[in-house]
């Protein structure tokens, strides 16, 4: 299996890079349009609350995505190489798959889809998500080479996905 060249859609990138400021713009115009009414009805702070909630787990996701989201991949023989980087289009990663000690998330963890994140020995990560051009290919070229006790719970994880897929057709059918 030759290189494989995998990458964002225009939208997905864009989401991806600047979605929390949509939100958070968002929350705030909420936030400020509740603010002054509150005097009148105390209820409303729980809107606010959940506002300010809301504009502080969306930040932190996407701090993790800033660090460790690679827009473009290149998934060679050997190692996967990762380049720009939202706010670092000059920053070039490369993880060995042989060094890999560690992958979560997503179809890794046995879930339909979801941000997934690879860490080596020297406790680089890279996140990626099932949304990435072929993603399939990725995602198998990556189990391909990973060491057996990592493929192996993968594996497993995905067995218990199936069981649960499997599980829910059945109930459907009954209906």
């Amino acid at each position: 299996m030759n290189s494989t060249e995998h990458h964002y859609k225009s939208l997905t990138k864009f989401l991806y890079s600047y979605g929390n400021i949509l939100i958070s713009i968002l929350m705030v115009i909420n936030i400020l349009a509740l603010f002054p009414r509150v005097s009148e009805n105390k209820i409303l702070i729980f809107p606010i609350v959940v506002a300010l909630m809301v504009i502080y787990f969306v930040n932190r996701f996407y701090l993790l995505i800033y660090k460790n989201f690679p827009r473009k991949i290149r998934a060679e023989k050997d190692r996967i190489i990762c380049e720009d980087f939202v706010f670092d289009k000059n920053r070039n990663e490369t993880i060995l798959y042989k060094d890999i000690v560690s992958i979560k998330g997503g179809i890794f963890d046995g879930k339909l889809s979801g941000l997934m994140k690879i860490t080596d020995k020297n406790n680089l990560s890279i996140a990626f998500s099932d949304r990435i051009s072929d993603s399939t290919k990725l995602i198998a070229k990556i189990l391909e080479k990973v060491d057996k006790k990592i493929y192996d719970d993968v594996i497993e994880n995905l067995k218990l996905l199936g069981k649960k897929l499997s599980s829910k057709v059945s109930k459907k059918v009954e209906i």
